[in-house]
């Protein structure tokens, strides 16, 4: 209580009290304006690279342009090689006449008759040192430097049998008969045509130009004798296919001979073209014509002989 209250009444006042309580929140005013637009911020860096789109449809072809002037013409060419021979075309089909009568028998094949032949071809007689004779296989003309004696048929004895002779020889076309007895008497030997075994048990390598393009196995063989004037040497070289320095190629092919399960003949040199006897490409047998193989091993030192290759040979003479 103050003591000077009846003297001076409002100049006494109490101690400041504490302070209040906050009061309630009042409520939001309204929203301020939009302040002015800052400045723009500086670039970021580079993002990564998308991955690429697919690709979009082909357009529509366009239209096609206006066709050009012609250029001027070229200097002409040279006139090219001539082409190759054709393959001969197939027999014709007519009907067999009926067979003539039989000539009277003529002089057998000897040395004489040999020489009657070459001067009936109108060849010089042998006065620079002769000639020599060949027997062209599976053909039935010579070489452009020999002179036809004879062609014929490529005969033999049966590739069954084991006897009769081992080598092949050429029949003349037209045998001359001396004494004869009609029918097999079963005393002798017996003498077959022979026929090509060509892509049987071995290989083909032949040409076919001379019969058609056609397959020619079970075909009869036939064959020329050609003689060789004033080259008085002939040789086959098997496993060669060109002749020595100065002497003359008269034939190249392959070697053929008897399969080796059957009885031997000789080995002998068919041309790489070889022709076939027409009518005769019915599988009859007779003597046989297989492609010879290399076997290496035994005593055939490989290489340079290959295992199963079938073996060229060439005919030359000098």
């Amino acid at each position: 209580m103050c003591i000077y209250s009846a003297v001076c009444p409002q100049a006494c006042r109490g101690l400041p009290g504490r302070d209040g309580r906050d009061g309630t929140p009042g409520n939001d005013g309204k929203p301020g304006r939009d302040g002015k637009p800052g400045d723009d911020g500086k670039p970021g860096n580079d993002g990564k690279a998308g991955r690429d789109g697919r690709p979009g449809n082909d357009g529509n072809p366009g239209r096609d342009g206006k066709p050009g002037r012609d250029g001027s013409r070229g200097t002409e060419g040279k006139p090219g090689k001539d082409g190759r021979d054709g393959i001969p075309g197939q027999d014709g089909e007519g009907i067999q006449g009926p067979p003539g009568p039989s000539g009277p028998p003529g002089p057998s094949v000897t040395d004489d008759r040999i020489k009657q032949l070459i001067q009936d071809l109108g060849l010089p007689p042998n006065t620079t040192g002769g000639g020599s004779v060949y027997t062209r296989w599976g053909r039935t003309k010579c070489g452009v430097s020999s002179k036809l004696l004879y062609e014929g048929y490529t005969a033999g004895s049966y590739y069954g049998q084991k006897g009769g002779a081992s080598n092949y020889v050429c029949l003349p076309r037209d045998p001359q008969w001396g004494k004869y007895q009609d029918g097999i008497q079963n005393s002798g030997p017996v003498i077959y045509g022979t026929e090509y075994e060509m892509g049987y048990y071995s290989n083909d390598p032949f040409q076919r130009i001379n019969v058609g393009g056609k397959n020619f196995k079970d075909h009869d063989a036939p064959c020329a004798v050609c003689y060789t004037q004033n080259r008085t040497s002939h040789v086959m070289i098997p496993a060669w296919k060109t002749c020595p320095a100065e002497w003359t190629l008269e034939y190249h092919g392959y070697l053929v001979a008897q399969f080796y399960s059957q009885y031997r003949t000789e080995f002998v040199c068919l041309d790489e073209a070889p022709e076939a006897v027409r009518g005769g490409e019915i599988n009859k047998n007779g003597a046989l014509f297989y492609v010879v193989q290399a076997k290496c091993g035994q005593a055939l030192p490989c290489p340079n002989y290959v295992e199963g290759r079938e073996l060229t040979c060439v005919v030359c003479s000098k």
